[in-house]
């Protein structure tokens, strides 16, 4: 018999019980620290976030009764550009009180018009396009209203519009009160449709030609996220979000706009393939309006409301959404409930980090956080941990690299090395959590729990330094 492998068998046993004896000797000779497990208290408050909620019409600041972080608008060509080569930005952010809503704290969503069906016959491109064009398109009267649909296959209109778009980008692509860019230049009400039905049919041009209107944008606007009406091959290529302009209406919402990202489906329009996005809100909003939003706020409707923001993932609806209704009102609670459910909102559950250090020494700060919102925030704002002294002057902090971008609905969890500055004063401090808006440097960002201090940051626990 091969006594071999016992021999080698026994040898492996003494060698493993002499490393456990040394381990348990370092162990007794460096005893693991004493940690502070805090649990800060989750809130139910609405929270008034950047990026997230209704965004109001930006045209009417006096009409807001509800507290918004955004404000929509819809620029038409006539407006950008009363003459060739020339664009008013001036009063186009007079008209839309650009200055107004940056002092109020606001950030704006743009969207570029060339088609808005109105009461009257009237054109929302300018003149002198207009003419230079040959005065190609189509001039209509239907259930939409009246106006005048371009001939989206002209190339001086594509041209132009390239130019249009190059300008919009060099004024507003690195400007922070601009927070997303909708695609809109194609269609009625820049929808990416045209009248498909007789009395008034008007043909949508097929994706060779409409691929041409997307293309400066992703040129362009390099620092911005941008959004297209519904699911596209060009949205899919470029990682864009979606907006859904009919929200509240099930036909249009789930049997369209979701089942539409999630499956892919065939255009009613150009009879093209258009692929499926089904997570597509994971890297870029899911945006849009309502329907008409106070039917969709009663108690009668307000589970199915909700049913569709969670399925979609919704961030933001607007400018056709409750930002005028009245504050504290009739619908206040159904309006609150829907404010608490669409977006990002993120609550430290629990943090754990020793009880004392000293100057000098890492502080290890591992979190539970949870996204109690549908979406993820889309922005990489920096995660900071400071140490406050008693009179809550900030002493030590760190910016983390934790891409909060990655925060999906859900749990997630994040360890954070902030070290004791040498020379620090004995005492206890305050250990600090905030996102910081990296435009400011300040926090930027309200936590659903308790513990917000005067500057944003909120408190997790007491550290003792030595």
């Amino acid at each position: 018999m091969n006594k071999k492998p016992q021999i080698l068998a026994a040898k492996l046993l003494k060698i493993s019980l002499l490393l456990l004896l040394c381990a348990s000797a370092v162990s007794a000779a460096s005893p693991q620290p004493a940690l502070s497990v805090n649990f800060p208290v989750e809130t139910g408050d609405v929270l008034y976030n950047p990026y997230i909620g209704f965004a109001a019409d930006a045209r009417e600041p006096e009409e807001v009764k509800q507290k918004v972080t955004l404000v929509h608008a819809n620029l038409t060509w006539k407006d950008l550009e009363p003459e060739e080569g020339v664009y008013d930005f001036s009063a186009i952010e007079e008209n839309f009180n650009f200055e107004y809503w940056k002092s109020y704290g606001a950030r704006i969503i743009l969207r570029v018009v060339l088609d808005y069906p109105g009461e009257e016959s009237h054109m929302d491109i300018p003149d002198w396009l207009y003419e230079k064009i040959g005065e190609k398109g189509t001039w209509y009267d239907n259930d939409y209203g009246k106006g005048f649909s371009p001939d989206y296959t002209s190339t001086t209109l594509i041209a132009e519009h390239k130019k249009l778009i190059a300008a919009l980008a060099d004024r507003y692509n690195n400007d922070p009160f601009v927070a997303f860019i909708q695609l809109g230049s194609v269609g009625h009400w820049g929808e990416w449709h045209t009248m498909d039905s007789e009395p008034g049919y008007i043909p949508f041009p097929k994706r060779q030609v409409t691929d041409q209107y997307v293309a400066p944008y992703v040129q362009y606007f390099t620092n911005k996220q941008l959004l297209m009406r519904r699911p596209m091959q060009a949205a899919a290529k470029y990682g864009m979000g979606l907006f859904n302009d009919a929200f509240g209406k099930h036909d249009s919402t789930i049997d369209g706009f979701l089942n539409w990202y999630t499956n892919g489906y065939t255009s009613w329009l150009t009879q093209e393939q258009e692929p499926a996005m089904p997570d597509f809100w994971k890297t870029a909003p899911s945006g849009g309006e309502f329907s008409g939003w106070e039917q969709f706020m009663q108690n009668s409707a307000l589970t199915e409301t909700l049913a569709q923001a969670k399925s979609t993932h919704v961030s933001w609806l607007g400018p056709d959404a409750p930002w005028n209704a009245e504050q504290g009102g009739a619908l206040q609670a159904n309006i609150d409930k829907f404010l608490k459910t669409i977006g990002y909102r993120f609550v430290i559950q629990k943090a754990v980090y020793e009880k004392e250090r000293k100057p000098g020494e890492t502080l290890h700060v591992r979190m539970i956080t949870v996204n109690r919102g549908v979406a993820p925030f889309y922005f990489k704002w920096p995660l900071e941990l400071s140490l406050a002294d008693a009179q809550g002057n900030v002493k030590a902090s760190v910016r983390s690299s934790t891409d909060i971008r990655k925060w999906l609905p859900g749990s997630s969890t994040t360890t954070v090395y902030l070290t004791v500055p040498k020379g620090l004063p004995a005492g206890t401090y305050t250990v600090q959590a905030a996102i910081l808006d990296p435009d400011t440097g300040q926090p930027g960002v309200n936590l659903a729990i308790q513990g917000r201090g005067e500057d944003g940051r909120y408190k997790l626990g007491s550290l003792v330094v030595r």
